[in-house]
Order: C-alpha cells, then structure tokens, then sequence
C-alpha cells in the first residue's frame, strides 16, 4: 500500500518530519521560511514555500484568507512537486496534515484537496489535523469550524486530533506538542505498516480505503500496547483502544459506521477467544455493525499492540463545542457589526453637504490666466 503524507502550515510540517523520520514519503508545503528550515528530516528537494510574493516568506499570522490565498496562488508548483513524486505508481491515499486552528493549513488544505481529489480520483483525500486548545481562543475556533464545514464536503475522511489531550500529564509544553504529534505518527505509522502484510487474518489495502472512503465525515485511531507477559485479558486491551483513553478525540464510538482492529503480539497471547470476545462487543457497540480485522501472530514479539479505526462518525463532543462557539461567537459578530452600522447611519443621517451651508461658493484655479492678472493689479496697487 502506498501513502504520501503532506504537511501544511507549521504543525502540519512537524507531523509530516515526523512521519519521514520512520520512512514514509513526505512532502511539507508552509508560508513560512523559517519553519522549513526548522524541519529536520523532510528532504530539502521535498519542502515548498508557497505565497512567497504576498507574505515575503513569513507566514500568514493564523489568517487562513492569506492562506488559501498563498495556496491557490503556488497550486501548480505544488501539484508540479506531487506529480513528480508519484510517477507511475498509483498511491492509494493521500494524508493531509495540517492544524485546524491555524492559517496555511485551514485556509490551504481544503484547496489542495479538492486539487488532488480532481487530479487523482482514484485515491483518498485524508486530512488529518489537529483541534485548538479552548484556552487558544475566539479565532482558532473559528478556522477550525469553517475548516471542517470546507473538509467534510472534498475529503473522504477527516481524522481529528483534540490538542486538549497536551493538558493530561505534567510534560513542557514543547514535549506535549511533540508527544501529540508522535502519538499521531505512531498510529497511522502502525496501522499501515499491517496492511497486506499475512497474517492468520489479514488486512489489505483494499479493507482500508473502504473503512476511510465514509462520506466526509469523521475519524478516529484507536490505540492500545502492553508487554505481553503483563497482559491478564487481551479483550480487555482490545477495548481499552475503544475507550477515552486509547482515542485522541472526544467521540461517541456507538456513531460509528465502519471499524477496522489490527492485533499484533506473540502467538501464545492472541486466544481466539479473547478476540472474537472483544470484537463481538464491537460489532453489536458501533452503528454499522461492520469490523474488519487482522490477526497477526509473530513469534518475534515480546508486545501486543492493537490498533483499531473508526469511521462514519457524526458525534463528538470536541467537534459540537468548536462548531457550537463558532457559531455563537459568528452570530453575536454580526449581531454587533449591525447595530454599529445602524448607529452610524441613525447618528449621520441629516447632516447637509458642504454645497448645502456655502451656497454660491467659486473655487478657483490660481493658476487660470484671469487670477494672474488679478494678481499683477493688486501687486501694482502695493507698489503705488
């Protein structure tokens, strides 16, 4: 299976130099010089600066208008660098990385993706970003909300990330961006790495795309590892990639339409009974009633991981609260841009024009013939 990761704007960057830190094809596409540079292992040939002419190469300062300007602008550059990059071998799914809150990924990542949706049919348009903080405040709420309202009409999936997650734990702030972003590397990276790959029971690529191929709607990687000799109940590992703590989104998984549960570990730990346990409570939990799994036992192994997808999901907590304040925010903008310009028109109304209190006034033009003559009389007159 192959997949091309891009990287948008500056967290969308980082996820992508992260993903190309473990081998996979990357491209990172930003506003800003600087955090091009900053990247450490995105091949220089694979890092693009697009709006150059209209942000001198500095960013966009978290204004997705100038971003999807600076996007619309460079398109043929970027697609130029896609084409190239995907020669003759089809790939099967484009991840989109980006930070919903922000201005180069929420305002160029939907018109890069209706690019690709055009010029690639036959592939999937999946945007991964990651949802603001509450405490970021009015105006990354607003990217984020009109992001996903421009997203769940031109991508095939939209997986989400809540950055309020950074708050669990007592990591720097710089260590809890990072460990967000490794999170999502480490699960897509995990779960793609299974694909195709034989097993008792195997997913192919084919399984993906269709669990990611769900209408615009939402996402989410599940995740659960445990040394295998610590492991008491193997269905309950399973589970536990289900529940809040194994998901990096707030979201009723009973919404669900689709699931996919990869299991990876030693042999003597994968019991068909434990799985087909914890898959039955799966099957009956989500809406679709549809799971596609793999098994892989390998004797190699000293862990279990488990890695599951969810998808054709409609209800999350963290996606109704941004969209939710958006709106309320949107509706009292307006609310408020009315009543000043009704106030200016009720304060201004009335008022005369300059013709209305000078009546018979003449301007004229000094430098016209008659003024100068005028002039040299009146210079005469001094003399006198």
């Amino acid at each position: 299976m192959r997949a091309l990761i891009i990287g948008i704007g500056q967290c969308g960057t980082k996820i992508a130099d992260l993903f190309a830190l473990v081998d996979f094809e990357t491209l990172a596409v930003n506003t800003s010089r600087g955090d091009l540079e900053y990247l450490k292992h995105v091949p220089q040939d694979r890092r693009l600066l697009i709006g150059e002419s209209i942000t001198g190469g500095k960013g966009v300062n978290a204004n997705p208008l100038l971003g999807r300007e600076a996007m619309k602008r460079d398109l043929p550059m970027v697609m130029k660098k896609i084409n190239s990059i995907v020669g003759y071998e089809d790939v099967d799914i484009f991840f989109l990385t980006f930070g919903f809150g922000g201005g180069t990924g929420a305002g160029g990542t939907p018109v890069l993706a209706e690019a690709l949706k055009e010029e690639y049919p036959d592939s999937l348009v999946v945007a991964i970003g990651a949802l603001p903080l509450r405490e970021e405040g009015i105006r990354p709420t607003i990217n984020a909300a009109i992001t996903i309202d421009k997203l769940s009409k031109i991508a095939d999936s939209i997986i989400a990330i809540d950055n309020n997650k950074l708050k669990e734990g007592n990591d720097d702030i710089s260590r809890a961006y990072e460990r967000i972003n490794y999170t999502i590397v480490e699960r897509i990276a995990s779960l793609l790495a299974l694909v195709d790959v034989p097993g008792e029971q195997t997913l192919d690529a084919s399984d993906l795309k269709f669990v990611l191929k769900a209408f615009g709607s939402f996402a989410t990687v599940g995740y659960a590892k445990a040394e295998a000799s610590k492991v008491k109940s193997l269905s309950r590992l399973i589970i536990k990639s289900f529940e809040s703590e194994g998901l990096y989104l707030d979201a009723n998984i009973e919404s669900a339409l689709y699931g996919l549960v990869a299991v990876h570990g030693p042999p003597e730990v994968l019991k068909a009974g434990d799985i087909f346990e914890a898959l039955d409570y799966l099957t009956n939990k989500i809406r679709g009633k549809q799971i596609f799994r793999g098994f892989y036992p390998d004797p190699r192994e000293r862990e279990v991981e488990v890695v599951t997808l969810l998808s054709g999901i409609y209800d999350s907590k963290s996606i109704e609260e941004i969209v939710r304040t958006a709106k309320e925010y949107a509706k009292s903008f307006m609310q408020a841009k009315k009543e000043a310009e009704t106030k200016k028109s009720e304060l201004l109304s009335g008022l005369p024009d300059f013709d209305d209190l000078y009546p018979g006034g003449e301007v004229y033009d000094v430098s016209s013939p008659r003024l100068e003559e005028v002039a040299k009389r009146l210079r005469r007159g001094a003399h006198d």
